[in-house]
């Protein structure tokens, strides 16, 4: 029960943070900015124009009740992007810390993260590695992403304002 309660706690932050985040240009914002952008996206499914992002696949149950195909990337990864285990309409879910430092590090469990680039510097999770998991439902090294993760529907824009966004959490 406590888990549960656990579970509410932070559904409830989510959907704070994410009626914060409605309005079409953010409190303060007089123009487009691209973190900006890439946090809305992050906590509402929207981006800054209003436009709400579609996905397919996903959580089996999200057509069932509360979400009401209203997803975010906060309902799964948190509201600080670090994942972990949470329940949703009764269904345990491990979501990854998608943090960039997480996605780059050579520990990640999505393959990315640990190459070298010609220089033999390090090369790092890149904007197409989060493409291929965010839109194709692929890892870097071309495995499939968990199934309860959803395949958005996102311009190169939004997608590079997301990757941004993620770049800024500590």
């Amino acid at each position: 029960m406590r888990k549960i309660g656990q579970g509410l706690v932070i559904a409830l932050v989510v959907a704070a943070v994410a009626a914060a985040c409605s309005a079409a240009v953010l409190p303060g914002q007089s123009s487009y900015d691209p973190i900006e952008n890439g946090r809305r996206i992050y906590y509402t499914g929207t981006n800054w124009r209003g436009e709400r992002i579609t996905y397919q696949g996903g959580p089996a149950f999200e057509n069932f009740g509360m979400m009401q195909g209203s997803l975010t990337c906060a309902s799964c990864h948190g509201p600080t992007a670090q994942g972990g285990r949470h329940f949703m309409h009764m269904t345990v879910m491990d979501a990854p810390d998608i943090r960039y430092k997480a996605l780059a590090s050579e520990e990640h469990e999505e393959g990315g993260g640990g190459e070298h680039d010609e220089q033999g510097g390090e090369a790092g999770y890149t904007l197409e590695d989060f493409r291929r998991a965010v839109v194709e439902g692929r890892h870097p090294n071309g495995d499939p992403v968990d199934p309860n993760m959803p395949r958005w529907n996102l311009s190169d824009q939004d997608l590079a304002d997301l990757f941004a966004f993620l770049k800024t959490l500590p």
